[in-house]
């Protein structure tokens, strides 16, 4: 029976996309970049994505600064490495330069390469042979002055030695 009555018409509403970045910040920490490509992907332009951003960090919800000090020390405190090669983690994970030379600062202010590179060998010592330190050391992103201190070997000569 008809009744006269037109159907409603399902109105697209616009999505919150403050709300939206809100919780996709709930999650996890996340930067300013990834939360703006985060909104952009929803739907929202450029120029909102960046006005959510600026919101968020006026708020306190949002600080790549902080952020990226925490995730310093805290993968530092995980996994002892050389300055380099935590430069490089935070860079690829989307920090600005600037941000990343601030976090490294605050990270190795308390402690110094060869007590990171010392924790870095614990364990290792006994079942490994010098050579194989020196290559884990590179690996994990510190610098010659640091191995040859730490290794007591002299990696101009000393390699060829082992």
């Amino acid at each position: 029976m008809l009744t006269g009555r037109r159907p409603r018409r399902r109105t697209e509403s616009t999505p919150d996309y403050l709300t939206l970045a809100i919780k996709y910040l709930a999650r996890t920490d996340r930067t300013a970049a990834q939360v703006e490509r985060y909104v952009q992907e929803k739907g929202a332009c450029r120029t909102q994505g960046r006005v959510i951003v600026r919101e968020l960090q006026q708020r306190g919800y949002l600080n790549d600064q902080a952020y990226a000090t925490r995730w310093a020390e805290l993968r530092l405190s995980r996994h002892p490495m050389g300055r380099e090669r935590l430069k490089a983690e935070l860079l690829m994970r989307g920090f600005e330069e600037s941000v990343t030379e601030r976090a490294l600062r605050q990270a190795y202010r308390s402690i110094s390469s060869q007590e990171l590179a010392c924790q870095a060998l614990e364990g290792r010592t006994t079942r490994t042979r010098p050579m194989q330190w020196v290559r884990f050391l590179r690996q994990r992103g510190f610098d010659d002055e640091t191995i040859q201190q730490v290794t007591q070997i002299d990696l101009e000569t000393g390699l060829d030695e082992l």
